[in-house]
């Protein structure tokens, strides 16, 4: 039986997270010692890489993801084991798109972002049982066996003929 589960995503220079609605974290040096060698944190850094978690359902849903973006895999890692350990402490805040007139949620420990919604609700009502759901589910989960490694999807000739003018 599958369970709940947090997902470590990776992802290119190409794939910059904002696209994906995160933002990179600003982590101190000792940090980035701490995670390893802060040579190839910093060399990460430099290249673009990036690392964030999800949390996957038994049914293979994303029931929701990191506020922020890191530049390695253990603190993406650590930043959910922050999470959990701070649940007591974690305060729920709706957020809504305006355009689109959708719902959404966002988790603060100690007044800084460290969850946001997955997706987008169509109502409030449904966005509060989401961000409960993923307080419910979050202490129980299990680390994935892999790191998904996000890929830029347009077509390296596309890109080129478009920078060429499209001739």
């Amino acid at each position: 039986m599958p369970h709940v589960r947090i997902q470590v995503l990776c992802g290119p220079a190409s794939v910059h997270p904002h696209r994906m609605g995160w933002s990179l974290a600003t982590v101190p040096v000792e940090a980035l010692s701490a995670a390893g060698s802060a040579d190839s944190a910093a060399r990460a850094i430099w290249r673009g890489e990036w690392y964030a978690w999800r949390l996957i359902g038994t049914n293979n849903h994303e029931l929701g993801r990191s506020a922020l973006s890191f530049p390695s895999y253990r603190l993406a890692l650590d930043a959910f084991a922050e999470l959990t350990e701070g649940l007591d402490r974690l305060v729920p805040q709706a957020v809504r798109d305006r355009p689109t007139g959708r719902w959404g949620w966002r988790l603060e420990l100690d007044g800084a972002a460290v969850a946001i919604s997955g997706r987008w609700y169509k109502r409030d009502q449904d966005s509060r049982l989401g961000a409960a759901k993923f307080l419910e589910l979050s202490a129980d989960a299990e680390l994935a066996d892999t790191v998904v490694t996000m890929a830029d999807r347009r077509p390296v000739g596309l890109l080129s003929q478009a920078v060429r003018g499209g001739q």
